[in-house]
């Protein structure tokens, strides 16, 4: 077994500081930034780390049910160098760069639905955590995809070198993909409207009348069909797909 987790960041979070449940979430005031000098005489934010451990290391994990394996990528950061903006800013660049892949992101009808922090096995093998046990997610989230609204405080930074704290085993956050239905709403409203545009002109231009017809109720058949079945595929596939 790994060991317990250190509260996750939770509760509402404004721009300048706690707002009230309208405010976008952010870590506890229980990480707030405290400074006092280490055994080395350097000044610390809230933690003192020993000389080797002055980096913090990081796995951002993702699982594909459909190949039941994992992709890793490390995020590595300085803790007295790099705050709250920027860190959010490499992981959100990190995982779509190197987990997720560009490709998949632009043509794919996955999006990233949950982060949760994941433990690892003694040999290296990701935990896979499930969202409904961490109802901080919302913290996260709003981290990941808003990195810019960030403060450059380093509260997250500080919670993170206490996640990796005296743990000789990985530690990192898994990304919990689900369906983008906007997108795929999105597509199926493009491809509808170019086709009754292309029959209105075939129209125009002396087409057939009922050719037209006949094609445009072919295609747009088609196109339902393959539609629904990639819905179902991401449905079935991938937690929270609804």
């Amino acid at each position: 077994m790994y060991r317990q987790r250190p509260p996750s960041p939770q509760g509402p979070r404004g721009p300048s500081g706690p707002s009230g449940p309208s405010g976008p979430p952010g870590p506890p005031p229980g990480t707030a930034s405290r400074t006092h000098r280490s055994r080395h005489g350097a000044r610390h934010r809230g933690y003192s780390l020993p000389r080797e451990k002055r980096r913090v290391t990081m796995m951002l994990c993702l699982f594909h049910t459909g190949r039941h394996s994992w992709t890793t990528h490390p995020v590595t950061f300085d803790p007295s160098k790099t705050n709250d903006r920027e860190l959010w800013m490499d992981i959100r660049d990190t995982f779509r760069a190197d987990v997720q892949k560009p490709w998949q992101r632009w043509i794919g009808f996955k999006k990233v639905i949950s982060i949760v922090p994941i433990g690892f096995t003694p040999n290296g093998v990701p935990i896979k955590a499930d969202p409904k046990d961490h109802p901080e997610g919302p913290s996260y989230m709003h981290a990941y995809h808003h990195p810019e609204r960030l403060h450059p405080e380093h509260e997250w930074v500080d919670f993170f070198v206490e996640f990796d704290r005296d743990d000789e085993r990985q530690n990192g956050l898994e990304f919990i993909e689900g369906l983008w239905a906007e997108k795929l709403t999105a597509v199926a409203i493009i491809a509808t409207v170019a086709i009754v545009v292309t029959s209105i002109v075939w129209c125009v231009l002396g087409g057939d009348l009922q050719t037209v017809f006949t094609v445009m109720s072919f295609v747009l058949t088609l196109i339902a069909a393959q539609i629904a079945l990639a819905a179902l595929y991401y449905q079935v596939s991938l937690p929270g797909g609804s």
